[in-house]
C-alpha cells in the first residue's frame, strides 16, 4: 500500500512538473527570440528579426488562447489545422495537470496520515529515485537520437500528417525546426531534473520510522 501511494505521488508530481515546464518554456518570448537568432531564422525565412518576434507572440498567445485569428495572418490553412491539434494536446495537458495535483495532495495525505510525515516523504523520495533511473535512460535514448524519437512522439499522438510540413510553402517548419524543439525538450528537461532530484532528496531524511501520526 505505501508503495503504491508513494509511486503514485511521485508520478503525478512528475506530470505535474512536465505540464509546468512545458507551458513556461512554449510561452517564454526570450526563449523564442534567443532561438531565432542561434538558428539563423531570419535568413532562412527572409524575414526580419522584429517581424519573427511578432509571429512568435502570435504562436505562443494561440498555445494560450486557441484563438487561430491570431495566426491566419501567418499561416496557411494546412499549418493553423496543425496548431490547432498542438492546442488540444496543450487543453489536454493543462486539465491533467490538476488532475495530477489532486492525486498528489490525496496521496500523500493519505501517506502522512497512515505512516506519518516523514516517512510518506521517505518513501515518496525513493519512488523519485526509482523515475530518475527511468528518465536517464528514456533520457539519454532521446538525446542519442531526437530526431527519430521528435518523429514517434508525432505518430503517437497526431492522428494525421499535418506535422508533416514542406519548408518551401510553410514558414512554420522554417521558423519552428528541429533544434528549437530539442533545446526546448532540454530545458523542459532539466527543471523536470531540478524538480525531482528535491524530491528524491526526501528519501534521505533523519527520524524514526515510528514517529507519532
Amino acid at each position: 500500500m505505501r508503495w503504491i501511494l508513494a509511486t503514485l505521488v511521485a508520478v503525478s508530481f512528475t506530470f505535474l512538473l512536465f505540464g509546468t515546464a512545458t507551458d513556461s518554456v512554449s510561452g517564454n518570448k526570450a526563449y523564442y527570440h534567443r532561438q531565432m537568432i542561434e538558428n539563423k531564422i531570419p535568413a532562412e525565412t527572409g524575414k526580419s528579426l522584429k517581424e519573427l518576434d511578432r509571429i512568435s507572440a502570435a504562436l505562443r498567445d494561440y498555445l494560450k488562447q486557441g484563438d487561430p485569428r491570431v495566426l491566419t495572418p501567418h499561416f496557411n490553412e494546412n499549418e493553423v489545422d496543425h496548431m490547432a491539434d498542438v492546442y488540444a494536446l496543450f487543453h489536454l495537458m493543462r486539465r491533467l495537470c490538476v488532475a495530477a495535483a489532486i492525486v498528489a495532495t490525496t496521496g500523500f495525505f493519505a501517506l502522512a496520515k497512515k505512516f506519518g510525515v516523514k516517512e510518506g516523504l521517505r518513501s515518496i523520495g525513493r519512488a523519485a529515485l526509482v523515475l530518475i533511473a527511468t528518465f536517464l535512460i528514456l533520457g539519454g535514448g532521446i538525446a542519442m537520437n531526437f530526431t527519430e524519437a521528435w518523429y514517434t512522439f508525432h505518430t503517437l499522438f497526431f492522428s494525421n500528417k499535418l506535422w508533416l510540413m514542406d519548408p518551401a510553402t510553410d514558414l512554420m517548419i522554417k521558423m519552428l525546426p528541429e533544434p528549437f524543439f530539442f533545446g526546448m525538450v532540454k530545458q523542459i528537461g532539466l527543471v523536470m531534473a531540478v524538480g525531482l532530484l528535491i524530491v528524491a532528496s526526501f528519501a534521505f531524511l533523519k527520524g524514526s520510522k515510528h514517529e507519532i501520526k
